[in-house]
């Protein structure tokens, strides 16, 4: 092939520009095959007429010439445009090689053909057919100037160059005429050149302008039709085709037509894509922008509609599921929990307030249950969040099951949910629905194989008896839910007006005691824990009382679990441990202070630094402060370990409180540096006549002794208890035997001496009925006995001797100690028991060294 091929590259644009021009040297055929035609004529003519041989060789130069010139037209007619247009400079070079030859060929014959005839016909024919030549070349080849004076030179100068070699000088003014011609044509030549690049390049910039138009229009994310007055469509980009899957129709198409398409092809019925059609038509026209959401099968579109110039109308479409199933969505999510698919808060309370609505118009009655889950907290710490939530949806699930149609169930936020019994003319059996939940909770879940338990608690409403709106209902129902929970949980409880009056006292206390506190009205109380083997004071408790100005005292149970629910009792704990520190400061050394730390406190991060503070700014020593603490402390804190050693570092002493009311853990005593343990004082009060309780007793009794732990029986309240106590090892007592908790100073003078303090009387048991106690002048005791009591601090008292043997009496806070020496045996007299305690059972002996049972008879000392 004549063309060679080339890599192709993007074209700029002057070369666009070049390769339109090279095409429109190929672009007019007619004149193209005249000229060809034309240019054989004259020599043909010449060669007939006069047989010259010349003129034939001139005939089959031009004819040569013209078959390449054919064979290049028709070889770039045959060329793909793309090929064509990468390849126009040799297409123009091809090109101007067969015009310019052939043009020149031609001239050459013309004027050999006027230098010998210029008087004849054939003369004349040269001129025509040089001038018709010339005439032709600006207009056919304007697209490359240098190629039309190429060929105006080659055809026109042979002729000129014969009239100048005439003879005859007249022809020298056609010769002149031939040149100015030449000159004409090329600046015709250059002037059409020029307009046809810029009008080239002006069709460029315009079909680039359209081509980013229609890309831009295409490449929308929104479909556009753009129409007339008329309502028909005159553009339709691509998105449209894309939304609806519709063929691509020719533009202009009617409006009713293209909506009529679009219903087609979603499935719509005549009469719906009638109805999307006027629709359409109605906004379109409208003189305003306008926006209509319209569900074309399966999805939703948004058509914005806005009028222009001269009646047109532009639509842009876009289509919006995604944003109408997000908004769904989003509403779901804002009136449904995700984790239950029941009705969240927000979406209750509303449908709550409708019912109250309907309750107060048509008269009837309605229910509210307000449901939370026992023990949930547990399952979440234990197995994780993961499974908290599993078993929230199956909670879900168990309580829509429960609660039949139209009533509702609702999650209203963590393990709380809610049952509202729609307003009737009557009330469902509440109370059955009630026990039917609460069996359901107590029933047993499986989650991912954990076998979890829970239960329930339930507070009930009825409107409009217990409140005729909302927001008092739900009220009402959180009342008889804490209720439920205060009476042991897994209990469901009606609201009554009692529980309101509490929460009001509650609400009352809790703004009279801060104002309380602001007025000073608070004061600390002080009971003393006494050690009964001498009768004296070794640590007094500090205990907060509220004197009110016109109610008196109040007591510590009706203000401090006010203050613990609502945080107050962080101020009030830290004021205390204040007062209790400046009042200890003045004690007796041997005097310590004890005071309580509510679980609230020990949260605080920062409580070992207080209690430095309130130390140093009180000059108390620190191993004369106690800080009782409970096991509920210890249960509910976090940090524990490392907040107790904190406050060990820092000298002070911890102290268990109501040991043996919670988990009674052992390993509390072992863990912690505990170094007294305080019993509950239910323990004193059931000691007498319960043996069980006197086993428990005397279990603390020898841990406490082994773990070199100091025990405190509190609540003692009669001598009885006190000789109990006594015989168990347990001798420091703190109750109302004593006193009852007293100012301090009332306390202060008892600190040093408490004469008055109760001591242990009672029977002691000797061999004979009658018994003469006399003075003895040191008889012989068992030393290993003797040592032992010197040992624990024991001895109290003289020697004494019977008619049958020598006694070693010895008095101590507990209880008189004997000794008998002549047959080596020991008994100690018990206050309040039936039989004396041989003295091995307190001092340990073994087995051999017991002393024989012995009967013997009391005599009262």
């Amino acid at each position: 092939m004549l063309v060679r091929a080339k890599p192709a590259a993007s074209e700029s644009t002057d070369v666009q520009i070049h390769s339109d021009l090279v095409e429109t040297l190929f672009g007019t055929a007619g004149s193209f095959f005249a000229g060809l035609l034309g240019g054989l004529i004259a020599p043909a003519l010449a060669w007939l007429l006069l047989g010259d041989r010349i003129y034939l060789y001139f005939v089959a130069l031009i004819a040569v010439l013209g078959a390449f010139r054919l064979y290049v037209f028709f070889a770039h007619a045959s060329t793909p445009v793309s090929l064509r247009r990468r390849d126009s400079l040799e297409w123009e070079r091809l090109y101007a090689i067969g015009a310019v030859g052939f043009m020149t060929a031609v001239g050459t014959s013309v004027a050999v053909l006027f230098y010998n005839h210029y008087n004849d016909v054939l003369g004349i024919y040269s001129i025509v057919i040089m001038m018709s030549g010339l005439s032709g070349l600006a207009g056919r080849n304007a697209g490359r100037p240098w190629i039309v004076l190429a060929q105006s030179l080659g055809l026109a100068l042979p002729l000129a160059i014969a009239a100048m070699m005439h003879e005859e000088r007249r022809y020298l003014g056609l010769a002149l005429i031939v040149v100015l011609l030449i000159v004409s044509i090329h600046s015709t030549t250059k002037f059409l050149h020029g307009n046809l690049e810029s009008a080239l390049r002006n069709g460029l910039d315009a079909t680039r302008q359209r081509q980013k138009f229609s890309l831009a229009l295409n490449s929308m994310t929104h479909g556009l039709c753009m129409g007339d007055a008329d309502l028909s469509v005159t553009v339709v980009n691509r998105r449209v085709i894309d939304f609806f899957g519709i063929v691509a129709a020719a533009t202009p198409i009617r409006l009713e037509a293209l909506a009529h398409a679009i219903g087609k092809s979603v499935g719509m019925s005549p009469h719906e894509s009638k109805i999307f059609f006027e629709r359409w038509k109605r906004h379109v026209t409208m003189p305003r922008a306008s926006i209509f959401t319209h569900k074309l099968g399966e999805r939703f579109f948004e058509f914005h509609c806005e009028r222009a110039e001269a009646g047109s109308f532009i639509t842009v479409i876009e289509d919006v599921t995604i944003q109408k199933r997000a908004l769904r969505e989003i509403e779901r999510m804002a009136h449904f929990d995700d984790l239950t698919n029941l009705p969240n808060r927000y979406q209750f309370q509303e449908t709550l307030e409708e019912e109250m609505v309907q309750l107060r118009q048509r008269g009837f009655h309605a229910a509210l249950l307000n449901i939370d889950l026992d023990r949930f907290k547990d399952v979440n710490d234990t197995l994780g969040h993961s499974i908290g939530d599993q078993l929230l949806s199956a909670v879900g699930a168990r309580l829509a099951a429960c609660v039949p149609h139209p009533h509702v169930v609702a999650r209203l936020g963590g393990d709380e949910f809610c049952v509202l019994l729609r307003a009737g003319e009557h009330l469902p059996e509440v109370d059955e629905l009630a026990a039917n939940i609460l069996a359901e909770m107590h029933r047993t879940f499986i989650v991912e194989n954990h076998v979890i338990n829970i239960g329930a608690s339930i507070g009930m409403a009825a409107a409009p008896d217990d409140s005729e709106t909302s927001g008092g209902l739900l009220k009402c129902s959180d009342l008889a839910l804490y209720q439920s929970k205060a009476e042991g949980r897994g209990k469901a409880i009606w609201y009554s007006q009692e529980m309101q009056d509490a929460l009001t006292r509650k609400r009352a206390i809790d703004t009279e005691l801060r104002h309380a506190f602001l007025a000073n009205e608070l004061i600390v109380y002080y009971q003393p824990v006494v050690d009964s083997r001498t009768a004296t004071i070794v640590s007094m408790e500090a205990l907060l009382r509220w004197r009110h100005p016109t109610r008196g005292m109040i007591s510590p149970g009706e203000f401090i679990p006010v203050a613990e629910e609502t945080g107050m009792i962080i101020e009030l704990g830290a004021w205390a441990l204040r007062q209790a520190c400046n009042d200890a400061k003045s004690w007796p050394s041997n005097v310590r202070v004890a005071v309580n730390i509510a679980p609230r406190q020990f949260q605080q991060k920062d409580l070992a630094e207080m209690v430095a503070a309130t130390l140093h700014e009180s000059g108390l020593e620190p191993d004369r402060l106690e800080l009782e603490i409970t096991e509920t402390t210890l249960m509910v804190s976090d940090d524990v370990d490392s907040k107790l050693c904190e406050i060990e570092a820092l000298g002070v002493r911890l102290s268990l409180d109501d040991f043996g009311t919670g988990y009674s853990s052992l390993g509390y005593l072992n863990r912690f540096p505990v170094k007294k343990v305080k019993i509950d004082r239910s323990f004193a009060r059931q000691a007498i006549e319960s043996p069980k309780t006197q086993a428990i007793i005397s279990a603390i009794s020898a841990l406490a002794r082994d773990l070199s732990i100091d025990l405190v029986a509190e609540g003692v309240e009669t001598d009885a208890q006190l000789a109990f106590m006594a015989s168990k090892n347990i001798f420091l007592i703190q109750g109302y035997l004593y006193t009852r908790p007293r100012p301090i100073e009332e306390l202060r003078p008892l600190l040093k001496y408490w004469r008055a303090a109760p001591r242990q009387r009672g029977v002691i048991y000797v061999q004979q009925a009658s018994v003469a106690l006399k003075r003895h002048q040191a008889p012989p005791i068992n030393p290993r006995l003797h040592h032992a009591l010197r040992a624990k601090n024991r001895v109290r008292g003289v020697i004494a001797s019977t008619e049958l043997s020598e006694i070693a009496l010895y008095r101590s806070g507990a209880g008189l100690w004997l000794d008998d020496v002549s047959n080596d045996q020991q008994f100690m007299g018990v206050f309040g028991g039936e039989r004396p305690i041989a003295l091995h059972e307190t001092f340990g002996l073994d087995e051999a060294e017991r002393p024989a049972n012995r009967r013997v008879k009391s005599q009262e000392i």
